[in-house]
């Protein structure tokens, strides 16, 4: 069994040369659906909440894919990031997609793995933190039901254009200190409940790393974003690999 990991592709159009790289993605696995797993780690989409309504057609072709391997005998679990909450209306309830709010530990090959978006790995980003909290109130998955499609479409596009600006620069200027956040995190929360492999999202930073804990070797892995280069990394009993898509 071959398992996927992909994260911050921020896909704004089906058009756009990500989403089509992720179609030639899914139809690769989709030619042999019973042999693969697909995580999806948060922020695929640049902007989803609720049931979709606003981009169920512009992404149509992506849910197919999706909705075929998942049919055909795949395994897909789509974990929220900060572009993509409340979800689980469109995939769980109507699809049966399991959708995962905070962090799993699963069973990947031969590694007892940790999986998040990565939300946690800056705790000092309290503004962040404080905005994660409220979108996921209640109230704004109610919101999310009530208001037009097209104003949740302009709203959410409008919002991310703002964070993109303001994080691209931060993210150019801090890849040391974001890196040791990374690594710290997967330190940190080992203690909680120990794991063979940590897997992340969110901070847009590539980083592989090995730490010891306990006398064994514990590895770290953020997935970066397809913002800069699209990427999946790909787990097979004790191999662990990247696999650039483009």
């Amino acid at each position: 069994m071959k398992s996927w990991f992909i994260s911050d592709l921020h896909l704004k159009d089906i058009k756009e040369r990500n989403s089509q790289i992720l179609l030639r993605f899914l139809l690769r696995l989709n030619s042999d659906p019973k042999s693969n797993q697909l995580f999806l780690l948060g922020d695929i989409f640049d902007f989803w909440l609720s049931d979709g309504r606003a981009f169920q057609n512009k992404y149509q072709a992506i849910i197919d894919e999706i909705l075929k391997f998942k049919n055909n005998g795949g395994n897909v679990y789509y974990f929220e990031g900060n572009h993509d909450f409340h979800v689980d209306i469109f995939w769980t309830k109507k699809y049966g997609i399991p959708v995962i709010e905070d962090l799993a530990y699963f069973k990947i090959g031969n590694f007892e793995t940790r999986l998040e978006h990565g939300d946690f790995i800056n705790p000092h980003d309290h503004k962040y933190l404080n905005y994660r909290a409220s979108v996921r109130r209640r109230w704004v998955e109610t919101i999310g039901h009530l208001l037009p499609s097209f104003f949740l479409k302009w709203l959410g596009e409008s919002l991310s254009n703002k964070s993109r600006k303001k994080s691209k620069q931060y993210t150019i200027n801090n890849q040391n200190e974001i890196k040791q956040m990374i690594r710290t995190h997967g330190e940190t929360v080992y203690q909680e409940k120990p794991f063979d492999l940590i897997i992340t999202g969110h901070m847009h930073v590539l980083d592989d790393y090995v730490f010891s804990a306990n006398g064994k070797s514990v590895r770290s892995i953020n997935l970066g974003t397809w913002l800069h280069k699209p990427i999946a990394l790909r787990v097979e009993n004790s191999s662990i690999d990247w696999v650039v898509l483009d």
